[in-house]
């Protein structure tokens, strides 16, 4: 065989084996927070729902480019600094006053992909506020379980600021 062919089936070997590999770390997972606030579903959703005004109070998507419409393509900064990170997720579900979802990844589908929804539940005048994120991809899994366990301490901090913004800035 030629050294050339050689090379061919060791570069094989080697992707077969990183597939492998992937494949046995890989696990779909979620990450999920929730808090009731003094509020009813209505006075949440105007603030969940109002991209523009998002780093005005939000410590995890500091900025939102773009209107959450279905269909559409936003732009979501998560962080500041060095150490934020952009991605241009696809918006998939706007019920008013109940929930908004939206499907994004990291490079291209199926390596990294994640649908967070922000889910309003009406609770005795109340509002139940949910942030889910279901994770599905090539590296999810063990390799990426300090990110998932980020993500929901991320989601609990969102959702702390959403609280403080409607119970305080609201009449």
């Amino acid at each position: 065989m030629s050294l050339r062919g050689l090379l061919l089936k060791g570069i094989g070997a080697i992707v077969v084996g990183a597939i492998g590999t992937l494949l046995f770390l890989h696990k779909d997972t979620s990450a999920h927070a929730d808090i009731l606030i003094d509020r009813p579903p209505s006075d949440v959703w105007k603030v969940v729902s109002n991209s523009a005004a998002y780093p005005d109070w939000n410590p995890f998507i500091t900025h939102v480019d773009g209107d959450f419409r279905v269909g559409d393509t936003i732009r979501i900064v998560l962080g500041v600094g060095p150490d934020s990170m952009v991605f241009k997720p696809i918006v998939l579900v706007v019920r008013p006053d109940q929930d908004l979802c939206w499907r994004g990844n990291v490079w291209i589908r199926g390596i990294f992909d994640g649908i967070h929804c922000i889910h309003l539940t009406a609770v005795s005048g109340r509002t139940r506020l949910e942030q889910t994120e279901s994770f599905s991809g090539l590296l999810v899994g063990r390799l990426t379980k300090d990110v998932i366990e980020e993500t929901q301490r991320n989601f609990q901090a969102m959702n702390t600021a959403v609280k403080q913004r409607v119970e305080t800035k609201m009449p």
